[in-house]
Protein backbone atom coordinates (compact mmCIF):
# COMPACT_ATOMS: atom_id res chain seq x y z
CA UNK A 1 0.00 0.00 0.00
CA UNK A 2 1.26 3.44 -0.92
CA UNK A 3 2.00 5.79 1.97
CA UNK A 4 4.51 8.42 0.83
CA UNK A 5 6.52 9.65 -2.18
CA UNK A 6 9.59 11.74 -1.34
CA UNK A 7 12.01 13.70 -3.51
CA UNK A 8 15.01 14.60 -1.36
CA UNK A 9 17.55 17.09 -2.75
CA UNK A 10 17.07 15.72 -6.27
CA UNK A 11 19.08 17.25 -9.12
CA UNK A 12 18.95 16.44 -12.81
CA UNK A 13 20.93 17.98 -15.67
CA UNK A 14 20.44 17.84 -19.41
CA UNK A 15 23.14 18.97 -21.84
CA UNK A 16 24.87 20.92 -19.07
CA UNK A 17 21.70 22.69 -17.89
CA UNK A 18 20.24 22.01 -14.47
CA UNK A 19 16.58 21.15 -14.91
CA UNK A 20 15.95 20.21 -11.27
CA UNK A 21 18.20 21.67 -8.59
CA UNK A 22 17.98 20.31 -5.03
CA UNK A 23 14.32 19.60 -5.67
CA UNK A 24 12.34 18.59 -2.57
CA UNK A 25 8.75 17.39 -2.51
CA UNK A 26 6.74 15.09 -0.26
CA UNK A 27 3.34 13.69 -1.20
CA UNK A 28 1.49 11.43 1.21
CA UNK A 29 -1.40 9.03 0.73
CA UNK A 30 -4.65 10.74 -0.23
CA UNK A 31 -3.13 14.15 -1.01
CA UNK A 32 -4.11 15.89 -4.23
CA UNK A 33 -1.39 18.24 -5.42
CA UNK A 34 -1.10 20.34 -8.57
CA UNK A 35 2.41 21.19 -9.72
CA UNK A 36 2.35 24.48 -11.60
CA UNK A 37 4.98 26.63 -13.24
CA UNK A 38 6.04 28.11 -16.55
CA UNK A 39 7.24 25.98 -19.45
CA UNK A 40 10.76 24.68 -19.09
CA UNK A 41 10.78 24.73 -15.29
CA UNK A 42 11.10 20.95 -14.90
CA UNK A 43 7.55 19.56 -14.72
CA UNK A 44 8.12 17.02 -17.51
CA UNK A 45 11.43 15.96 -15.94
CA UNK A 46 9.64 15.43 -12.63
CA UNK A 47 7.13 13.10 -14.35
CA UNK A 48 9.90 11.16 -16.08
CA UNK A 49 11.66 10.65 -12.76
CA UNK A 50 8.46 9.41 -11.11
CA UNK A 51 7.95 6.97 -14.00
CA UNK A 52 11.57 5.78 -13.70
CA UNK A 53 12.26 6.72 -17.33
CA UNK A 54 15.32 8.59 -16.08
CA UNK A 55 17.31 8.59 -12.82
CA UNK A 56 18.41 11.59 -10.74
CA UNK A 57 22.03 12.68 -10.95
CA UNK A 58 21.94 13.58 -7.25
CA UNK A 59 19.55 13.06 -4.37
CA UNK A 60 17.02 10.37 -3.51
CA UNK A 61 13.52 9.38 -4.58
CA UNK A 62 11.78 7.24 -1.98
CA UNK A 63 8.46 5.38 -1.86
CA UNK A 64 7.39 4.37 1.63
CA UNK A 65 10.97 5.08 2.71
CA UNK A 66 12.42 2.69 0.12
CA UNK A 67 14.39 3.77 -3.00
CA UNK A 68 12.04 4.05 -5.96
CA UNK A 69 14.48 2.01 -8.08
CA UNK A 70 13.93 -0.93 -5.72
CA UNK A 71 10.15 -0.61 -5.40
CA UNK A 72 9.00 -3.51 -7.59
CA UNK A 73 5.27 -2.91 -7.24
CA UNK A 74 5.46 0.71 -8.40
CA UNK A 75 3.82 0.31 -11.81
CA UNK A 76 1.01 -1.78 -10.28
CA UNK A 77 -0.09 1.02 -7.97
CA UNK A 78 0.56 3.90 -10.39
CA UNK A 79 -1.80 5.15 -13.08
CA UNK A 80 -0.73 7.81 -15.57
CA UNK A 81 -2.58 9.89 -18.14
CA UNK A 82 -0.14 11.77 -20.34
CA UNK A 83 -0.82 14.26 -23.12
CA UNK A 84 1.33 11.95 -25.24
CA UNK A 85 -0.63 8.80 -24.41
CA UNK A 86 0.05 6.05 -26.94
CA UNK A 87 -2.73 4.41 -28.92
CA UNK A 88 -1.96 1.05 -30.50
CA UNK A 89 -2.92 0.08 -34.05
CA UNK A 90 -5.47 -2.36 -32.73
CA UNK A 91 -9.15 -2.31 -31.87
CA UNK A 92 -10.64 -0.06 -29.22
CA UNK A 93 -11.23 -3.19 -27.17
CA UNK A 94 -7.55 -4.16 -27.33
CA UNK A 95 -6.49 -0.65 -26.32
CA UNK A 96 -8.72 -0.79 -23.25
CA UNK A 97 -7.84 -4.33 -22.19
CA UNK A 98 -4.20 -3.27 -21.90
CA UNK A 99 -5.26 -1.50 -18.71
CA UNK A 100 -7.38 -4.33 -17.34
CA UNK A 101 -7.36 -7.68 -19.19
CA UNK A 102 -10.33 -8.84 -17.09
CA UNK A 103 -12.61 -5.90 -17.90
CA UNK A 104 -16.08 -6.80 -19.14
CA UNK A 105 -17.74 -5.10 -22.12
CA UNK A 106 -20.09 -3.35 -19.71
CA UNK A 107 -17.13 -1.97 -17.77
CA UNK A 108 -15.41 -0.83 -20.98
CA UNK A 109 -18.49 0.97 -22.26
CA UNK A 110 -18.95 2.60 -18.85
CA UNK A 111 -15.33 3.81 -18.82
CA UNK A 112 -15.75 5.26 -22.31
CA UNK A 113 -18.90 7.08 -21.25
CA UNK A 114 -17.21 8.50 -18.15
CA UNK A 115 -14.34 9.69 -20.34
CA UNK A 116 -16.79 11.75 -22.41
CA UNK A 117 -16.97 9.39 -25.40
CA UNK A 118 -20.69 8.60 -25.41
CA UNK A 119 -21.26 10.48 -28.67
CA UNK A 120 -18.09 8.97 -30.18
CA UNK A 121 -19.47 5.48 -29.57
CA UNK A 122 -22.80 6.12 -31.30
CA UNK A 123 -21.37 5.03 -34.66
CA UNK A 124 -18.62 2.72 -33.40
CA UNK A 125 -18.14 -0.38 -31.30
CA UNK A 126 -15.33 -2.01 -29.35
CA UNK A 127 -13.99 -3.68 -32.49
CA UNK A 128 -13.30 -0.36 -34.22
CA UNK A 129 -9.66 -0.21 -35.32
CA UNK A 130 -8.03 3.01 -34.11
CA UNK A 131 -5.10 3.14 -36.57
CA UNK A 132 -1.39 3.63 -36.09
CA UNK A 133 -0.95 5.86 -33.02
CA UNK A 134 -4.66 6.62 -33.19
CA UNK A 135 -4.51 7.84 -36.78
CA UNK A 136 -8.23 7.13 -37.30
CA UNK A 137 -9.32 9.37 -34.43
CA UNK A 138 -8.80 12.97 -33.31
CA UNK A 139 -6.33 14.16 -30.70
CA UNK A 140 -9.09 14.80 -28.18
CA UNK A 141 -10.56 11.34 -28.74
CA UNK A 142 -7.10 9.83 -28.27
CA UNK A 143 -6.77 11.61 -24.91
CA UNK A 144 -10.20 10.46 -23.76
CA UNK A 145 -9.55 6.84 -24.76
CA UNK A 146 -6.38 7.02 -22.68
CA UNK A 147 -8.52 8.38 -19.83
CA UNK A 148 -10.97 5.48 -20.23
CA UNK A 149 -8.00 3.13 -20.04
CA UNK A 150 -6.96 4.76 -16.77
CA UNK A 151 -10.51 4.52 -15.39
CA UNK A 152 -10.50 0.75 -15.97
CA UNK A 153 -7.62 0.38 -13.55
CA UNK A 154 -7.65 0.98 -9.82
CA UNK A 155 -4.27 2.60 -9.15
CA UNK A 156 -3.54 4.02 -5.73
CA UNK A 157 -1.65 6.98 -7.24
CA UNK A 158 -2.89 8.91 -10.28
CA UNK A 159 -0.70 11.24 -12.34
CA UNK A 160 -2.50 13.51 -14.79
CA UNK A 161 -0.23 15.37 -17.21
CA UNK A 162 -2.33 17.92 -19.16
CA UNK A 163 -5.26 15.44 -19.20
CA UNK A 164 -7.62 17.78 -21.07
CA UNK A 165 -5.31 18.30 -24.05
CA UNK A 166 -7.57 18.34 -27.12
CA UNK A 167 -10.74 17.74 -25.10
CA UNK A 168 -13.75 19.68 -26.39
CA UNK A 169 -15.04 22.42 -24.09
CA UNK A 170 -18.54 20.94 -24.46
CA UNK A 171 -17.56 17.78 -22.56
CA UNK A 172 -14.82 19.26 -20.37
CA UNK A 173 -17.03 19.82 -17.31
CA UNK A 174 -18.47 16.31 -17.52
CA UNK A 175 -15.01 14.74 -17.84
CA UNK A 176 -13.65 16.77 -14.90
CA UNK A 177 -16.55 15.71 -12.66
CA UNK A 178 -15.99 12.07 -13.60
CA UNK A 179 -12.28 12.34 -12.87
CA UNK A 180 -13.12 13.95 -9.51
CA UNK A 181 -15.24 10.94 -8.55
CA UNK A 182 -12.52 8.56 -9.73
CA UNK A 183 -9.70 10.13 -7.67
CA UNK A 184 -11.65 10.93 -4.50
CA UNK A 185 -10.01 8.07 -2.57
CA UNK A 186 -6.68 8.18 -4.41
CA UNK A 187 -3.47 10.20 -4.31
CA UNK A 188 -3.38 12.70 -7.19
CA UNK A 189 -0.49 14.54 -8.84
CA UNK A 190 -1.72 16.95 -11.50
CA UNK A 191 0.12 19.04 -14.06
CA UNK A 192 -2.05 21.34 -16.13
CA UNK A 193 -2.54 24.96 -17.18
CA UNK A 194 -6.33 24.64 -17.39
CA UNK A 195 -7.91 26.36 -14.41
CA UNK A 196 -11.03 24.19 -14.57
CA UNK A 197 -9.23 20.93 -13.81
CA UNK A 198 -6.96 22.44 -11.18
CA UNK A 199 -10.05 22.42 -8.95
CA UNK A 200 -9.45 18.67 -8.52
CA UNK A 201 -6.54 19.41 -6.19
CA UNK A 202 -6.31 20.66 -2.62
CA UNK A 203 -2.82 22.13 -2.80
CA UNK A 204 -0.49 23.80 -5.27
CA UNK A 205 3.27 23.37 -5.50
CA UNK A 206 4.97 26.09 -7.55
CA UNK A 207 8.04 25.01 -9.52
CA UNK A 208 10.59 27.67 -10.45
CA UNK A 209 14.25 27.32 -11.41
CA UNK A 210 14.12 23.61 -10.73
CA UNK A 211 12.82 23.93 -7.17
CA UNK A 212 9.51 23.95 -5.34
CA UNK A 213 9.42 27.54 -4.10
CA UNK A 214 5.86 27.69 -2.73
CA UNK A 215 3.33 25.13 -1.59
CA UNK A 216 -0.06 25.31 0.07
CA UNK A 217 -3.74 25.95 -0.50
CA UNK A 218 -4.66 28.76 -2.87
CA UNK A 219 -6.34 30.93 -0.20
CA UNK A 220 -3.25 30.68 2.01
CA UNK A 221 -1.09 32.56 -0.50
CA UNK A 222 -0.82 36.35 -0.57
CA UNK A 223 -1.75 38.32 -3.67
CA UNK A 224 1.97 38.90 -4.29
CA UNK A 225 2.83 35.21 -4.11
CA UNK A 226 4.36 33.54 -7.15
CA UNK A 227 1.36 31.19 -7.34
CA UNK A 228 -1.20 33.99 -7.67
CA UNK A 229 1.00 35.94 -10.08
CA UNK A 230 1.31 32.79 -12.20
CA UNK A 231 -2.48 32.32 -12.27
CA UNK A 232 -3.04 35.98 -13.10
CA UNK A 233 -0.66 35.74 -16.07
CA UNK A 234 -2.37 32.56 -17.30
CA UNK A 235 -5.82 34.15 -16.99
CA UNK A 236 -4.71 37.24 -18.92
CA UNK A 237 -3.29 35.04 -21.68
CA UNK A 238 -6.51 33.00 -21.83
CA UNK A 239 -8.59 36.17 -22.13
CA UNK A 240 -6.44 37.40 -25.02
CA UNK A 241 -6.99 34.17 -26.91
CA UNK A 242 -10.71 34.26 -26.16
CA UNK A 243 -11.01 37.80 -27.55
CA UNK A 244 -8.86 37.00 -30.56
CA UNK A 245 -6.19 39.56 -29.64
CA UNK A 246 -2.71 39.17 -31.01
CA UNK A 247 -0.23 37.78 -28.52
Amino acid sequence: MFEKLEFIDVSFEYEGRKILDNFNLEITRGEKVAIVGSSGEGKTTFIKLVLKYISPHKGKILVNGKPLSEFEEWYKILGVLSQRAHIFNRTLRDNLLIANPNATEKEMYRALELAGLKKFMQNRDLDTVLGSDGGNISGGERTRIALARLLLREPEIVILDEPLEGVDKLVEKEVINNIRDFVKDKTLILISHRFSILSLTDEFAVLENGKIVERGKYHEHSQDSLLKRFFKAEQELTEKFRKGDSI
